[in-house]
């Protein structure tokens, strides 16, 4: 029988964590709406660019539903990060030795019950030589267990490369990571008490990358703070302000006044945003139009051509997509699709074999 909300309050109050193997998603699920958890740390702090502090407090206290769309992509995103979780857990620990042990608890700060964080694996049992290793790796000696946070990601923009593959694999230990996952570790490693982390992630379903970061008590301090402050908001079932710069916005602003009630807005002072709005629209206009021109010309001189190669290594290529139809309201399609990019193996195969009938064609007219 699968542990109930009140059950696993109960433990997280007495105990500090509570355990997830075989609790009801939904019970996991509802059970962050008790606290802030590692992956909203970011949001709370403000340097999030995917969620602000605004729809962490929204999705709390039940207010504004999220776009059908967007809960769809972050829904799949998550699943197949949790089938990815195993595979780059396992690639760690094969590249690194270490002991990478399951972690299936849900835990809350010694001293800030409404401070939760899941954490994927953790390091355990560290040899001498593992730790000879670590201390190289982070500069200084570690003790104790560590954090490992495991991601899956489309691609490798905003992830620091590799140290050096031939020697140290994917080991990045000065490599930069997107911020948010910065602050999730960092937050992890409050509610832990540890002292260290590897977060690790995979990149386009075949890479995998490893960041040693270390605990930072000033940060973590920053994230408290602001975290201690966005609970106490949600807790009197209040919202924080809008992040008017956040590229969001516009989606919180129309879920936060999805009607009309017939008043009249004084807008005089803020003439200027209406000026840069009106500005950009004809930027965007004219950059489209421009945009459509440099299309045009090279496929003026590709004529039917399948590919266009440039000087530079960058290729244009033409290729008949066909659509089957589906329902009767859709018709089959065909269209031309259109691309650049940089030559690939397929291009070179195409390139090679253009050559070859090109060389037969003159070898034949040299013969007649």
């Amino acid at each position: 029988m699968t542990i109930t909300v009140q059950d696993a309050l109960e433990q997280l109050r007495k105990k500090g964590r509570v355990s997830t193997l075989g609790m009801d998603r939904d019970v996991w699920l509802e059970l962050r709406g008790y606290g802030i958890g590692a992956s909203e740390a970011a949001a709370a702090i403000g340097i999030s660019e995917h969620r602000t502090a605004y729809e962490i407090a929204e999705r709390k206290l039940g207010i504004g539903e999220e776009d059908e769309e967007a809960s769809y992509r972050r829904r799949m995103k998550m699943e197949m990060g949790h089938v990815m979780e195993p595979v780059t857990a396992l690639r760690f620990s094969a590249e690194t030795g270490l002991n990478v042990q399951n972690h299936n608890y849900m835990a809350t700060h010694e001293d800030l019950p409404w401070m939760m964080a899941n954490i994927d694996r953790r390091v355990v049992g560290v040899t001498e030589e593992q730790s000879a290793w670590l201390e190289m790796v982070f500069g200084e000696t570690v003790t104790g267990p560590g954090v490992v946070e495991l991601k899956n990601v489309e691609f490798a923009s905003g992830w620091g490369r590799p140290d050096d593959v031939k020697k140290t694999g994917g080991l990045c230990s000065t490599g930069e990571i997107p911020e948010d996952y910065e602050a999730q570790v960092q937050h992890q490693l409050a509610v832990t008490g540890y002292e260290w982390a590897f977060l690790v992630v995979t990149i386009g379903g075949w890479e995998t990358r490893f960041y040693p970061i270390l605990r930072d008590d000033e940060y973590i301090s920053m994230i408290i703070e602001a975290e201690a402050d966005l609970w106490g908001l949600i807790k009197r079932g209040e919202l924080p302000e809008i992040d008017i710069e956040h590229k969001n916005a516009i989606d919180i602003l129309k879920r936060r006044y999805p009607g009309t009630d017939g008043t009249v807005a004084d807008l005089s002072g803020i003439e200027h945003w209406i000026r840069v709005e009106s500005d950009c629209r004809e930027e965007i206009k004219e950059l489209e139009v421009t945009k459509r021109k440099a299309r045009a010309h090279v496929l003026e001189r590709m004529g039917p051509s399948s590919l266009g190669l440039f000087g530079d290594g960058m290729r244009y290529s033409r290729k008949v997509q066909q659509r089957k139809g589906y329902i009767s309201e859709v018709a089959p399609t065909e269209f031309i699709d259109v691309r650049i990019g940089k030559i690939n193996k397929a291009d070179q195969q195409l390139i090679d074999q253009a050559r070859e009938t090109q060389q037969q064609a003159s070898e034949k007219d040299e013969a007649a």
